[in-house]
């Protein structure tokens, strides 16, 4: 009887280890860019949402183990700036649609995104 009780248990929990979903340090967390403070990004339960330097944007985030970072079904509004903000914007979004990696410390509020460096908003 004991040991039937233990192989039940070990059945229920040893599973649950191996389908755990990896710890999102991001989600409720918002950050300014280092290079552009006025370029926001935040995310929340898998859907990241900010302002680039003039449109918004919002799409989806999923992070994987060894600090691997997902940025999908990104969409943006399509409002005209000056050719600086709009050569910020490109930038931007590029670095985005090709990161593949980030770092956050939550010592320090520092968050890299491919090569993009933040810090976190108060």
């Amino acid at each position: 009887m004991k040991f039937l009780k233990l192989l039940i248990i070990s059945l229920l929990v040893i599973p649950s280890f191996a389908f755990a979903a990896e710890k999102d340090v991001l989600s409720g967390k918002e950050f300014t860019s280092v290079k552009y403070p006025s370029i926001m990004i935040g995310f929340r339960n898998g859907g990241v949402y900010g302002y680039a330097l003039v449109n918004t944007y919002m799409g989806m985030y999923e992070i994987k183990g060894n600090n691997k970072i997902n940025l999908s079904y990104m969409a943006s509004t399509k409002m005209e700036g000056t050719m600086k903000q709009n050569d910020g914007e490109y930038e931007y979004f590029d670095y985005l649609k090709k990161a593949k990696t980030y770092s956050y410390d939550s010592a320090t509020g520092k968050l890299v995104i491919g090569q993009m460096e933040f810090k976190q908003k108060k």
